[in-house]
């Protein structure tokens, strides 16, 4: 399958700030296989790793950063930008926070840490050049899916479509009750904001990513081998397939999805 360079305005990299980088390696290795190439990147959190499948890159898993420890692993997400400082004083004009001075990684590129109106945390990336190989997505044991769960869709559209450019269409696999708007750029849907339902009580918005996957059930089992844990069992999604929730030892979760058959 080739390799996706994503355009301005779509996810671009996925990194799992952990409490205990070597620990989460190893869960990931287990669980999917990946491989993972540390390289120091005078990190203040410490040893970084670049994780790939079989194809390429996937994303990487580091350290907390030191203004974030203790608060618990997570994964987040970075969203590409041709420009990152217009892009800041875009989101800041729009309702965002922008949560810590914009940094650079030397010869990769330049980051930094947002909160959209609803307080979700998510990055933004300038890439320096183009990962070697590209970015795997969108095919078993990679990253095909990243949702936005907010208290309200309508604010997030308003402030992802400004800054982003994003097209939405309500999806027809919503459960009933509950809005599900998918996001594009250009003709590739990369995702879906959640509309929180009233039980969820006050869980505050965030991201979260999906892998898919081509035997949950084989899957789930290797969570459990490497002790991790499943917090979503399977359950059926009509018209997208198979899902589950897993969180690594140190309490990092990612969604699970077996996509329906064609």
């Amino acid at each position: 399958m080739p390799r996706h360079a994503p355009p301005p305005g779509a996810p671009c990299w996925f990194e799992l700030s952990s409490g205990d980088p070597a620990r989460s390696l190893a869960f990931l290795q287990a669980v999917f296989g990946w491989r993972g190439e540390a390289t120091d990147l005078n990190d203040p959190a410490g040893t970084y790793s670049f994780l790939s499948n079989a194809n390429g890159l996937v994303g990487a898993v580091g350290g907390l950063p030191p203004d974030v420890e203790g608060t618990g692993s997570f994964w987040g997400v970075y969203f590409a930008t041709r420009d990152l400082d217009a892009s800041l004083a875009r989101a800041f004009l729009i309702g965002g926070r922008v949560l810590a001075d914009p940094f650079e990684v030397p010869g990769h590129g330049r980051g930094a840490v947002l909160a959209d109106p609803g307080g979700a945390l998510f990055h933004l990336w300038q890439p320096a050049k183009a990962a070697a190989g590209g970015l795997a997505l969108f095919e078993d044991l990679s990253f095909g899916w990243v949702e936005l769960a907010t208290h309200d869709v309508a604010i997030a559209q308003g402030f992802y479509g400004e800054l982003f450019g994003w097209r939405f269409s309500d999806s027809a696999h919503a459960p009933a009750g509950t809005r599900y708007s998918e996001y594009a750029v250009g003709d590739t849907h990369y995702g879906g904001l959640l509309q929180m339902p009233p039980e969820w009580g006050e869980v505050p918005a965030h991201w979260s990513l999906y892998v898919l996957v081509p035997d949950l059930d084989a899957r789930l089992a290797a969570t459990l081998a490497a002790g991790g844990t499943i917090s979503v069992p399977a359950f059926e999604a009509p018209g997208v397939g198979r899902i589950a929730r897993i969180d690594d030892p140190t309490g990092a979760g990612l969604y699970l999805v077996q996509p329906a058959a064609p």
